[in-house]
């Protein structure tokens, strides 16, 4: 790899370069490229710069987890296209022949998968909200184009735990180090697996009802090294015991905090719900618990509320700001609804402090 191309990828956290690392970022997580900002040709154009893009980004010999073919084919295309623009000397300006052949390679994968199921499943990256060079990852083989099937919600990363997410790294390090932690509702695993490989968690639960979800979870676990961290079990609310879950390796007499996110989608699945809280609380009378939710109607939120009053739980929404969409550097979230986390606790706990929430973090 030459000089020149070291000295650029050195370069890529500088404000001059930061554009095309937004770009690779919002590429890997596969953002919808119509909203992606590509970079200024002036920007693409430099050999320098096409070789960078194609190292990372484009090569599926050095990147292990990319895009589909159809998805990188859209985004290339548009990049070819601003590139050839900026193509003003055709004596000294050209599209490298590596980038060239990176999309012949995409344009005839992608013309084989073009009849593929919506319901395809790939690997999505999700990169640290940090403006550092080497931010990490969490990769995530999930359906990015699938809202339900089935019944099913738990085939794609939702918003709410991206929001999460972005609460944990940024602010809530504390939380989890350390701690032994119980998801429900986890769906591939996103938040369990950010746990256990950033945030230091002792040891990681991640449950939701479906077996075929479960085992997907597990896949993404091993996918990301850390399943000697965080393990899996299927829990129906209302209906497997709390001593039933820890059979997958947490310390059945520990529990220092429970996360959930988007679990607040459907009312009738509340009295179950709560079922399942008050058993862990039964349990674990100190316990917290923080879950983050997509307001999608305001009516299905206060129906929860109340189902927290009516059992005596007590309930305080964290005053988290909303980072908007255009100033988001990573775990990208729509912010189109309000998305909040509450803490809740149990009767018993409902007085103490509340360990690791201060400097006015709670409203």
């Amino acid at each position: 790899m030459s000089s020149k191309y070291n000295m650029f990828a050195s370069a890529a956290m500088t404000n001059g370069q930061w554009p095309l690392e937004m770009f690779k970022r919002k590429y890997l997580q596969m953002e919808d490229p119509h909203e992606i900002t590509f970079p200024p040709k002036e920007l693409i154009k430099p050999p320098a710069a096409q070789r960078w893009m194609v190292d990372t980004m484009f090569d599926r010999r050095r990147i292990k987890y990319l895009p589909t073919a159809r998805y990188t084919f859209r985004v290339m295309k548009k990049l070819l296209s601003i590139l050839e623009e900026a193509m003003e000397d055709p004596e000294e300006d050209e599209i490298s022949d590596d980038l060239t052949a990176c999309f012949t390679d995409v344009l005839a994968r992608a013309e084989q998968d073009e009849m593929a199921s919506i319901q395809e499943h790939c690997p999505v990256t999700y990169t640290a909200p940090v403006s550092e060079e080497n931010a990490v990852t969490v990769t995530i083989v999930e359906a990015p184009l699938l809202l339900a099937c089935g019944g099913q919600t738990g085939n794609r990363t939702w918003a709410a735990a991206l929001y999460l997410g972005t609460f944990l790294f940024n602010n809530g390090r504390h939380l989890i180090e350390n701690q032994t932690i119980l998801e429900l509702g986890s769906g591939l695993g996103f938040v369990s697996i950010l746990c256990g490989k950033h945030l230091r968690a002792k040891h990681v639960l991640m449950t939701d009802g479906s077996d075929a979800v479960m085992h997907l979870a597990q896949e993404n676990v091993a996918l990301n090294g850390v399943d000697k961290v965080v393990k899996s079990d299927v829990l129906l609310w209302g209906t497997t015991g709390v001593s039933d879950i820890f059979k997958s390796g947490c310390q059945p007499m520990q529990l220092d905090l429970v996360l959930g996110a988007d679990i607040l989608y459907e009312p009738e699945d509340f009295p179950a719900l709560m079922s399942t809280l008050k058993d862990l609380f039964a349990r674990f009378p100190h316990l917290q618990i923080l879950i983050s939710n997509v307001v999608r109607s305001e009516s299905t939120l206060e129906s929860f509320l109340d189902a927290c009053s009516t059992n005596l739980l007590h309930v305080e929404r964290l005053a988290i700001p909303t980072v908007p969409e255009e100033e988001q550097i990573g775990f990208f979230h729509s912010t189109f609804d309000p998305i909040y986390i509450y803490l809740i606790k149990s009767p018993q706990a409902q007085h103490r402090p509340d360990e690791g929430f201060h400097d006015g973090a709670i409203e």
